[in-house]
């Protein structure tokens, strides 16, 4: 750590990150490295318990991180805003968010609802723009810049799944919404997106894969949590003029 007054600024206010969906799986693994990356670390919840809320929270404040957990349904803007709220109440800022959270599931075209329809919409999509809204607010108020602001997308986005219609054209709205972020928040907010492979958890029940499948990766098998956060990290630290892009982490899956 440099001595000069800028570096000592910078061990005063350290950074802060917000992850929705981050009590478990995929998001609680990104929230425990931007603990380790030296960031203070908001997590959001929803549908998870409070035990696992608590347990996540102990896991990231052991990596050093001061942590704030909040329980907010991301399906209404309301509760969005109140987040981010006490999110500036307790750090004074924020530097990176991770638009995580999100539903996956199978369903034929035909067994598709309107409510069904709506719910994937709302929460792939719409969460991740107001989040995104409510975040880029707090970001300009930053004395450093550029924050971040990162999109876990798919490769439903791209890719014709056609088990999985809604979840796909919502996934396609976050590569959109990633490249008119980008343009709309520079130079102050960089904005880009990763897909992700099927990542196998460990520990987790990992229900919407397959074993077997991972024969057919080029690199013979699922993704891990850390092959997300090596980008993650890049995203985060290394980045300075990288905006509106979409990185494919998918063990080569979708050549």
């Amino acid at each position: 750590m440099f001595e000069s007054s800028q570096g000592h600024h910078y061990m005063q206010m350290k950074r802060a990150a917000l992850v929705t969906g981050s009590v478990k799986r995929l998001g609680k693994d990104i929230a425990l490295r931007l603990a380790e990356l030296n960031f203070n670390v908001i997590l959001n919840y929803f549908n998870s318990s409070d035990e696992d809320a608590l347990k996540t929270s102990e896991e990231v404040k052991a990596k050093g991180a001061d942590v704030l957990c909040v329980k907010a349904d991301l399906r209404k803007v309301s509760e969005i805003k109140k987040m981010f709220a006490e999110t500036e109440k307790k750090f004074g800022r924020l530097d990176v968010l991770v638009n995580n959270a999100a539903i996956f599931e199978r369903v034929d075209f035909f067994d598709v609802t309107e409510n069904m329809f709506d719910e994937f919409i709302t929460m792939n999509l719409k969460n991740a723009f107001f989040c995104s809204q409510e975040a880029a607010r707090l970001m300009l108020k930053n004395t450093e810049k550029p924050c971040s602001i990162i999109n876990i997308a798919s490769l439903g986005a791209v890719e014709n799944w056609q088990t999985v219609m809604p979840y796909s054209l919502a996934k396609a709205g976050i590569v959109k919404l990633t490249k008119l972020l980008a343009k709309r928040l520079a130079p102050d907010i960089l904005v880009n997106a990763i897909a992700p492979g099927t990542i196998w958890i460990e520990g987790d029940e990992n229900k919407t894969a397959a074993n077997e499948d991972s024969e057919k990766y080029p690199m013979k098998r699922f993704g891990k949590s850390e092959d997300i956060n090596s980008m993650i990290e890049y995203l985060t630290i290394k980045n300075k003029w990288t905006t509106g892009n979409m990185f494919v982490v998918d063990g080569g899956i979708s050549l």
